[in-house]
């Protein structure tokens, strides 16, 4: 029965955006037989749906009781993604048998999405956060920051990151929104229209958000599915990505396309340009560490 270990290392601790990615691959052979291996590969998370992945063909002979150099891998990280992104492994190994002396096909091997590398896109943008601070807020609130922050934003809400007192509330926020490079707006419902019946979202989102539309900051609004936002947000309807709070992963895969043509916005261009990006973004791709390994045996 044969034993071995397959090693991989990437070669950098962590990506931007559009990256190219090299990764090298190694087989230790545990055990007496002697092993080939014909193929090593990564899936990303994304490509799981489209039954996709990265591969390379090789031709390596590994001796028993030794370690070997397989090959490397080539891939590239798509421009629409960033954050956490889950990979699994596959791999096709041959065992030579020495009673039969023929080569067995061991056949491929996959691994689940298990390992993960981190992709980062720069430079850093401060985003003034606007959004609700009770916990009932902020148990949607606290996961859609740490999403927009996987961007390449640095977050900041008066409030949570900085406790300011009620007399000096309205002057901290008009500073920290002009000092911020743009505005991202968190609407979760507060409370039912008793004329209309439907959710609305409190007045700090339409003050906030009128400081930084009326300084020409950029401004994206998430809203609740379920929130009607009025007042100066409820004009910006082309600015606005709804959310369903009981699936924030269906959000996160929607900002895979909105924030790299939101980023372009911040960093200089102008608004229609934004709004004609935002306009072509179809179905959402679907969307660790720096070495990795994996132990594994044939079933002779």
């Amino acid at each position: 029965m044969g034993n071995w270990l397959l090693r991989w290392q990437f070669d950098k601790p962590t990506y931007q955006p559009g990256d190219q990615v090299r990764v090298n691959f190694w087989v230790e052979n545990l055990g007496d037989t002697i092993l080939f291996a014909s193929e090593v590969g990564l899936q990303l998370e994304f490509q799981q749906k489209q039954n996709l992945y990265y591969k390379k063909e090789c031709a390596a002979q590994v001796s028993p009781r030794a370690t070997q150099y397989v090959s490397s891998l080539v891939l590239e990280i798509p421009k629409t993604i960033a954050g956490i992104v889950r990979y699994s492994v596959t791999y096709h190994l041959s065992e030579y048998s020495q009673a039969g002396r023929i080569w067995q096909d061991l056949g491929p091997f996959w691994e689940e999405l298990k390992w993960y590398i981190k992709v980062l896109p720069v430079p850093y943008y401060q985003a003034f956060v606007s959004r609700g601070l009770p916990p009932e807020d902020r148990l949607v609130g606290d996961q859609i920051v740490e999403m927009i922050q996987e961007w390449g934003f640095e977050t900041f809400t008066v409030g949570i990151d900085e406790l300011v007192d009620r007399k000096a509330l309205a002057p901290a926020i008009r500073e920290r929104v002009t000092s911020s490079d743009c505005l991202i707006a968190i609407a979760t419902p507060r409370y039912v229209d008793a004329l209309t019946g439907y959710w609305r979202t409190l007045e700090w989102l339409h003050g906030e958000t009128g400081i930084a539309f009326g300084t020409s900051r950029p401004v994206l609004i998430l809203r609740d599915q379920g929130v009607v936002v009025g007042g100066l947000p409820g004009e910006l309807t082309e600015l606005s990505v709804p959310y369903d709070p009981l699936n924030l992963e269906e959000l996160r895969q929607k900002l895979g396309s909105v924030m790299p043509i939101f980023r372009q916005w911040v960093a200089g261009k102008r608004r229609e340009e934004f709004l004609a990006g935002l306009a072509k973004v179809g179905i959402p791709l679907l969307i660790g560490g720096i070495v990795g390994f994996l132990i594994a045996g044939s079933k002779k």
